[in-house]
């Protein structure tokens, strides 16, 4: 039997959506402009809604005098309104007004440009344009079956515009990278001839419209830097509102993208499945915590493997967290590494980490285990700066900052040299506030990376010290498994260099996984058998979730900690993650707009 409300024959008494009629020759579309509701806390891994969006939508609308369908409260969990199956199943109607508009359009203008406004769950300033496009080999191609959703002259020209427009404005605009709108049942491609022989008379009705070469589509994809009010928003509305108002024609650019429309040939990919192993990426960077004034961030860049990213997030004043994402490749060179703003490069005996851009601070960390909660408890603070700079002490260690930046894996050969420790120093700006630092930190290999996901838990954690007579650094690591013992191991850095030894115990507990760690030791033995105790007290941390292997979810408690070995005082990192099979907290969405 259908949900109540979710099949009236009248779209006008649904209240969750807003719609928006002109006699102008643009429909706009916001599918995912809903939030969660409370029945979506108890699902696994659950998509999130496109924060922002329906009031992006609406604003265009009235600076273009467009007709709109806006999604303002619709959760995407019980209806996905950029899925044409669940539309045909749970709200045929909506399909019904759109191809009404859509003959009305076109019987008006004789043509119609449709938009689809989207929310990429980066923060890095950038749009992602979906047409059923993506660059390949110096060409834009169809990935897969998809269709093409506009004409050459309309992505050579106003999407060109627009693309010109945004990169002025420090955007940067991009085409399928993440979100081509490729998928059969991406609403996208119901402007495209893909669904002419659909049994639903309004799909079919649709593609019949676009097999005459009368609509342009595009999905437009913005990051939540885009979304969040504040002037790079206004920009980005800016830039689309005076290209698609006609505002803009004395500006208007012509690009040379060459468009293949041919799809490729099917290749069957029988190796990718459930029981495919996908590497982990080779991820460098650099962690540190200063106790005095309670700030502490981790940076990191995905120089191998599968990871394509870079990223900072910043803990401080106990509570509060910051954080700037980017994807993509970095930008690689013999001894530095960047990703738009943000960039770790080497000067001589130094490590510098610069960041100036845009970051989005949330009040209550852990509000992270959600983050449809987090972004909607954020705000964007624009001007964002970091510059520190760590000296590698030789003494403390063999490390080559270079052969770990340039391996393909992000590893050196000698996992000894595969991190450096000790002490960085400069300056945050952040929230208008200037921050003077002085931090234990520790360089190399990134202690964020994901790591393998075949675990049932893991913790480990990295101590950093300074004081004479103090060992320079200690690491420990346990990676428990279903069907094998828990596999550990520690080392200790002193002034003869790296020391393996035996962990006897590690120990990271939380009560919940809202809540820090109530216990943080390691106890370890030295090849002479000398045993060397840690303890640590949570400083900061921040938990988070992530869909796991086979149906499951990952949580991960993160943060900074003091530590005490030997009488001696010192700081670092811990880590605890463990995997779960049902929903371990009352608001749990998964990380990706997956919009496409």
């Amino acid at each position: 039997m259908p949900e109540p409300g979710l099949h009236s024959a009248n779209a006008k008494s649904e209240s969750w959506l807003e719609v928006i009629d002109s006699d102008s020759p643009i429909l706009l579309l916001a599918p995912h402009g809903g939030r969660a509701e409370a029945r979506t806390r108890s699902m696994l891994n659950p998509k999130v809604n496109d924060l922002h969006t329906a009031d992006i939508t609406r604003g265009l609308a009235a600076r273009l005098g467009a007709s709109a369908l806006i999604n303002v409260a619709m959760d995407r969990n019980r209806i996905d309104c950029n899925r044409i199956s669940q539309i045909v199943e749970r709200a045929p109607w909506l399909l019904d007004m759109i191809a009404e508009r859509v003959d009305a359009i076109v019987a008006r203008h004789g043509r119609i440009t449709v938009l689809l406004i989207h929310g990429w769950n980066i923060i890095e300033p950038r749009v992602d344009f979906g047409l059923g496009l993506r660059h390949s080999g110096g060409e834009l191609r169809p990935p897969g079956s998809a269709c093409v959703s506009a004409c050459d002259d309309f992505i050579n020209g106003s999407l060109a515009t627009l693309a010109e427009r945004l990169h002025r404005h420090g955007i940067k605009p991009t085409y399928g990278m993440r979100y081509p709108g490729g998928g059969l049942q991406n609403l996208l491609q119901a402007f495209t001839a893909r669904h002419r022989e659909s049994p639903h008379l309004a799909l079919r009705s649709i593609s019949e419209v676009a097999m005459r070469g009368v609509i342009d589509a595009a999905q437009l994809e913005l990051s939540v830097a885009l979304r969040m009010p504040g002037e790079l928003r206004a920009r980005c509305e800016d830039a689309i509102a005076d290209v698609f108002s006609g505002k803009g024609d004395s500006h208007a650019v012509r690009s040379a993208n060459v468009i293949n429309r041919a799809q490729r040939p099917f290749v069957a990919k029988s190796e990718i499945g459930a029981a495919a192993t996908v590497a982990a990426p080779g991820r460098v960077g650099i962690e540190f915590y200063d106790p005095s004034a309670h700030f502490g961030a981790m940076a990191s860049f995905d120089v191998g493997g599968a990871g394509m990213g870079a990223r900072i997030m910043m803990l401080f004043d106990h509570h509060r967290a910051a954080l700037f994402t980017a994807e993509g490749r970095p930008t690689r060179s013999a001894s530095a590494v960047s990703h738009g703003p943000l960039s770790l490069r080497r000067e001589g005996n130094a490590i510098m980490l610069a960041f100036h851009g845009p970051a989005v601070i949330v009040p209550d960390a852990t509000a992270y285990l959600s983050i449809e909660r987090a972004l909607a408890s954020g705000r964007l603070d624009g001007d964002t700066e970091v510059e520190m700079r760590f000296e590698i002490d030789p003494a403390r260690g063999e490390f080559d900052f270079d052969r770990v930046l340039t391996s393909s894996s992000g590893a050196s050969d000698a996992p000894s040299s595969s991190a450096a420790f000790g002490r960085i120093a400069g300056r945050v700006r952040i929230d208008g506030v200037e921050r003077k630092l002085n931090c234990f930190a520790r360089a190399g290999m990134s202690f964020t990376g994901l790591g393998p996901q075949k675990f049932t838990a893991r913790r480990m954690l990295w101590a950093c010290f300074d004081e004479e007579e103090a060992v320079h650094a200690i690491e420990a690591r346990s990676v428990a498994t279903a069907d094998a013992p828990p596999n550990q191991s520690a080392r200790i850095l002193d002034d003869d260099g790296w020391k393996t030894c035996e962990l006897l115990e590690l120990t990271i507990e939380t009560p919940s996984v809202e809540e820090p760690p109530q216990r943080i030791s390691a106890s370890m033995t030295r090849a002479d058998r000398s045993s060397c105790e840690l303890e640590g007290a949570v400083e900061c941390f921040i938990p988070l979730s992530r869909p796991g292997p086979e149906q499951s979810r990952i949580y991960t408690t993160l943060g900074f900690a003091t530590f005490l070995t030997g009488g001696h005082r010192g700081a670092g990192m811990f880590e605890y993650s463990r995997v779960a099979d049902s929903v371990l907290t009352a608001a749990d969405e998964t990380e990706d707009s997956d919009s496409d």
